[in-house]
């Protein structure tokens, strides 16, 4: 048995431990759980997580379309002075006669709320530039160990889809749709971007997926892809660590590089918590401020690896242009 393959069952147990944490507590208590020998070489800790899922076979891990849970997920409807809730089978009913121009969906990831620091801010930001942001509840898939939340990445996009082809009978278009996912959520956004355009034969408008989660996330097929809506920006901030590294999106942007530590994370003896979690914080910022995300469009792979581009300055997370195309690094300013 390698050595890695072995790392790999001793993660395992802990895995199977996490789903009795806090959302908060998750990483932070994970020092405590964690061997010497693989608390001191995190990257090791990473690979072996990732082995985990290699041993699983991915295409049984991903089909499920349907779990015991779903039909008691909630989509939260926030404006500016009030939020309601209400059960996602059937909240088209009650936004049948909206007559917004958009919507916008954000999508909560692992250990996340409709309620914690990422959807706070995220709606704080939109709210300023438009009346309702829309939030899909996936408490109950995603607060669990994270290979039983990663199977149902499927399952609630299915959900999803379902809610946004309801939406079209009412004659909401696709087009019209912006879903904005974090970690396990930028899947769910990709998959439901694949049934929209196999079942409606149309695209959603945009998908903004910050920081899309590596571990398990191998297979084309069940992870975002930059066919899955008529434009899709990817915001990495963990890049190969726990998020992907390879360009998904029609503009991927690298914050500060690969496999980098963030410099606001570089306090922390295990990083990649708050590494993983500046996708939301930048790209609610650029929200409020359009040059928040300035970055320059890098040339070739090795620019990205590098951490140096030589391209165009370009405003990158909201402000993006829906023409933008390539790869482009985000530098952190002192």
């Amino acid at each position: 048995m390698s050595g890695t393959r072995a790392r790999a069952l001793a993660v395992l147990p802990l895995l199977a431990l996490l789903p009795t944490l806090a959302a908060g507590e998750a990483l932070d208590t994970l020092e405590g759980l964690v061997p010497d020998y693989l608390l001191g070489n995190v990257e090791d800790l990473l690979k072996a997580a990732s082995v985990a899922c290699d041993i699983l076979p991915l295409d049984l891990l991903f089909s499920r379309r349907y779990t015991s849970e779903l039909p008691q997920l909630d989509v939260v409807e926030v404006t500016r002075s009030a939020r309601r809730t209400l059960r996602a089978t059937r909240a088209h009913l009650r936004l049948r006669h909206w007559r917004a121009s958009t919507l916008t969906l954000y999508i909560p990831g692992w250990w996340n709320t409709p309620t914690d620091e990422a959807a706070q801010a995220l709606a704080s930001a939109l709210l300023k530039e438009q009346p309702v942001l829309l939030i899909l509840d996936t408490r109950l898939s995603f607060c669990r160990g994270y290979l039983s939340a990663a199977s149902r990445v499927n399952a609630v996009a299915h959900l999803l889809y379902y809610f946004i082809k309801n939406l079209n009978k009412y004659g909401f278009h696709p087009s019209s749709i912006h879903l904005i996912g974090f970690s396990l959520g930028a899947h769910v956004a990709g998959m439901t971007g694949k049934l929209v355009h196999k079942g409606l034969k149309t695209k959603l408008g945009r998908i903004t997926a910050l920081d899309p989660a590596k571990p398990c996330f191998r297979l084309s097929e069940f992870r975002l892809q930059k066919t899955d809506a008529s434009f899709v920006q990817v915001v990495h901030s963990s890049a190969g660590v726990l998020g992907i590294e390879e360009p998904a999106g029609h503009a991927d942007v690298y914050v500060n590089g690969i496999a980098v530590t963030q410099p606001e994370c570089k306090h922390r003896s295990i990083s990649f918590e708050c590494d993983h979690n500046q996708s939301w914080k930048l790209y609610a910022s650029s929200i409020v401020n359009r040059r928040t995300m300035m970055g320059r469009q890098c040339n070739s792979w090795e620019e990205v690896t590098g951490g140096r581009c030589s391209g165009e300055n370009t405003v990158l997370g909201y402000g993006c242009s829906n023409h933008s195309r390539g790869m482009f690094l985000y530098k952190s300013r002192s």
